[in-house]
């Protein structure tokens, strides 16, 4: 007659077999990851030395009014850069069935990033620019407009919507974009000569 196995003793046996599998990955993963934090440190320390003898904080101070550090905008993409490349690593031990998915998931949070750090620089140089110039409102709120309609062009971009849609959208984005230039032209050639032809 067959013995009836224990099952206590049937899935302990099965969990020591996966952790012995695992093990040398999750030991061999955690040192990879600490080397990552190790370089990551050491990468940090070298660039903002390097970014301080440049003096690159002061070049960019005017245009963000002393708000951010351009030397901590480059540390952070740096950062963020070896993150992800350690998150890549340790997935391609761990988890290598999911590789492809992480890919995509990588590269559709870098375009979001690059949305968001593009809208971001654009409306603090626009910013800048009309606190430095004295401009018109008409000018400013013109400029406004094209930033935003380009804007709205790069978050079409990123939407997980199809590829008609993005073009159909982008299409009446720069179509009204292209208007509001002309108009805007017309505008600022033609209204002093506007103005007297009225009066």
């Amino acid at each position: 007659m067959k013995e009836v196995e224990n099952p206590i003793l049937e899935a302990l046996h099965l969990t020591l077999k996966e952790l012995a599998f695992y093990l040398p990955k999750i030991l061999f993963s955690i040192g990879i990851a600490v080397v990552y934090v190790l370089v990551a440190l050491a990468i940090t320390r070298i660039t903002r030395k390097i970014l301080k003898l440049t003096k690159i904080d002061n070049v960019f101070k005017p245009f963000f009014n002393g708000t951010i550090d351009i030397s901590d905008v480059i540390i952070g993409f740096i950062n963020v850069g070896l993150a992800l490349l350690a998150v890549y690593t340790l997935t391609s031990i761990l988890l290598p069935g999911y590789l492809h998915n992480l890919t995509l998931i990588i590269e559709y949070v870098g375009k979001i990033v690059g949305v968001v750090f593009a809208v971001f620089f654009a409306f603090i140089l626009l910013n800048s620019m009309v606190e430095r110039v004295k401009m018109e409102a008409k000018v400013r709120e013109f400029m406004f407009i094209a930033t935003l309609s380009i804007t709205l062009i790069l978050i079409v971009d990123t939407a997980a919507v199809s590829e008609e849609v993005k073009a159909s959208v982008a299409s009446g984005i720069s179509l009204g974009l292209g208007l509001t230039i002309g108009a805007f032209a017309a505008w600022y050639y033609f209204h002093e000569y506007l103005s007297r032809k009225s009066k």
